[in-house]
């Protein structure tokens, strides 16, 4: 077979949010917290700026397979999900195809231990483990759905979050970006995984030296 672990890795959470996604009604059973995540999820106080919504919401979309999009037109405004804002260690880099080598979303350099933060307004689609990483997918209004990884001290499927609300904390958990500390960020529209960074409204990034 010419899957790769990233790949598989990629399409499972994809799957996974669209799964929960279809049952809004459901709730899925609560996974265990670490000592120090129910600090975590005591400190999601919604505040004025967290309530209100996004000046430009995403287009209403369905879900569906994961499959890719050579050019999508972003219209949704998010923001970081790291505080202060991060440096950029890796780009999103678009597959050609469902099974070609590509970056499906961007790492973003962390400390140990650092909150993670919500993108936007939303509903926790998906916590837990995938290959060995702590994975949490939050579920946006307007169809978008955001993942976070490695994250440790999860909020639970179903909890409600609004933007900029701590989701979990940068874990431990060696990732892809060794030596350095990351956090893989991903966003994906119905059947299209997309550039976050297009989506937050800023600039084009600048990217460190490698080395």
């Amino acid at each position: 077979m010419r899957l790769l672990l990233p790949v598989a890795v990629a399409a499972l959470i994809a799957a996974t949010a669209v799964t929960a996604s279809a049952l809004p009604g459901s709730a899925l059973p609560a996974t265990a917290m670490p000592a120090g995540a129910r600090s975590v999820a005591a400190a999601i106080v919604p505040t004025a700026d967290a309530r209100r919504p996004p000046n430009n919401p995403a287009p209403v979309i369905g879900a569906g397979s994961v499959a890719y999009a050579p050019s999508v037109q972003a219209r949704e405004v998010l923001a970081w999900p790291l505080s202060p804002r991060p440096a950029i260690r890796r780009r999103f880099e678009q597959p050609r195809d469902r099974w070609s080598r590509g970056h499906r979303g961007v790492d973003l350099l962390a400390s140990v231990g650092q909150p993670v933060l919500s993108a936007a307004e939303g509903v926790v689609a998906f916590s837990g483990v995938i290959a060995g990483r702590g994975v949490i997918t939050v579920r946006h209004a307007a169809g978008l759905r955001t993942t976070y990884e490695p994250v440790d001290g999860r909020l639970t499927a179903g909890a409600r979050v609004h933007r900029g609300n701590p989701i979990g904390v940068i874990s431990p958990t060696a990732g892809h970006c060794l030596p350095a500390t990351c956090l893989h960020w991903g966003a994906i529209s119905a059947a299209t995984y997309r550039d976050p960074l297009l989506l937050l409204g800023v600039g084009r990034p600048i990217l460190l030296p490698l080395g």
